[in-house]
């Protein structure tokens, strides 16, 4: 009898190893069988891009996952989404970014970076400048955004020519002319990465004021000086309006010997390019003492305009200046 409980006992445990095997092997069975079951969860796209409007609603195309999908945006405000039978629409409410997380029912989660639009073009109010201005002087230029998603940013390839454009798409484009011609491009970006190009000429002139310049400065008959797009003179000086010992006319003004400045030309007051025309300006530890050309450029009778340029061949710059005053010495 103990030999056959013995025997009894083995056959028990083998059986038991035996069944213990082959319930592992079914709980593997098992785990591999949920495995193949589950798919991936993959987007087809990268990235949405929707214009703003009920009407231009964009799909959502999962590729693959797990179904029963929901879905909602990290910013209410620039779009929202909508889950219906199983399909994802996301809509545009207003230029700007954001992103779209979408979950199965195995609780995966992927995300969508989202980015809406007005507009499917940047159009911008010219396409190109032809920048005049006075040899080595700067000048500053504007162009708008006509059509565009907000978000403007602007970058020259050229250093000589700089650029900004604020929130409301008002671009600003200064430049600063030498002897040679020089061009620059212009690029215009908005927030949803759209881009348009201004070419940019930009041409020295060796014209001191321009027509509208010109208009400007006769339009106004307050005596007054300037120099270099300063002002130069004040109420409390002694003004000059006189003829000097060599027989030139001279208009400016003098503070107590201390520092002056004057125009001399030779012939009268009549309107026209002068001859033999000097520009004095003296002031606190500096001195301008140079031959211009000088024109008058109006004369009502009662007032007189007159402006004057020289070149600075070290700078490679046109220096400038104007003035008003009476025609008699009051």
């Amino acid at each position: 009898m103990r030999v056959a409980n013995k025997i009894i006992f083995l056959l028990m445990i083998v059986l038991s190893f035996i069944s213990f095997i082959g319930c592992g092997d079914d709980d593997d069975n098992v785990s591999k069988s949920i495995e193949e079951d589950v798919p991936e969860f993959i987007l087809a796209q990268d990235l949405i891009k929707v214009k703003i409007g009920p009407e231009n609603k964009v799909d959502v195309d999962i590729k693959q996952g797990g179904g029963e999908y929901d879905a909602f945006i990290l910013d209410s405000s620039v779009a929202t989404v909508e889950v219906t039978d199983g399909k994802i629409r996301v809509e545009g409410l207003s230029n700007g970014k954001t992103s779209l997380i979408i979950s199965d029912k195995y609780n995966r989660y992927r995300k969508l970076p989202i980015s809406v639009y007005t507009t499917d073009k940047l159009q911008l109010s010219s396409e190109e400048f032809n920048l005049v201005t006075p040899l080595g002087n700067s000048r500053t230029l504007k162009a708008n955004v006509v059509l565009g998603n907000g978000g403007y940013e602007a970058t020259s390839d050229n250093p000589a020519v700089t650029v900004s454009v604020d929130e409301d798409g008002v671009i600003s484009l200064t430049a600063t002319s030498v002897k040679e011609e020089f061009t620059a491009n212009v690029t215009v970006t908005d927030c949803s990465d759209l881009s348009a190009n201004i070419v940019v000429r930009v041409t020295a002139s060796l014209e001191p004021f321009s027509d509208e310049d010109l208009a400007t400065i006769t339009s106004d008959n307050a005596r007054r000086y300037y120099y270099n797009n300063n002002k130069i003179d004040s109420s409390y000086y002694t003004y000059l309006n006189e003829k000097t010992e060599d027989g030139k006319q001279r208009y400016g003004w003098d503070y107590y010997g201390y520092y002056w400045c004057h125009v001399d030309f030779t012939g009268d007051k009549s309107e026209g390019t002068k001859e033999n025309a000097t520009f004095v300006y003296h002031t606190w530890g500096s001195e301008v003492n140079m031959p211009v050309s000088l024109k008058i450029i109006k004369n009502d009778g009662t007032n007189i305009w007159g402006i004057f340029s020289y070149i600075n061949d070290e700078e490679e710059k046109l220096y400038m200046g104007f003035f008003c005053d009476t025609v008699e010495k009051e």
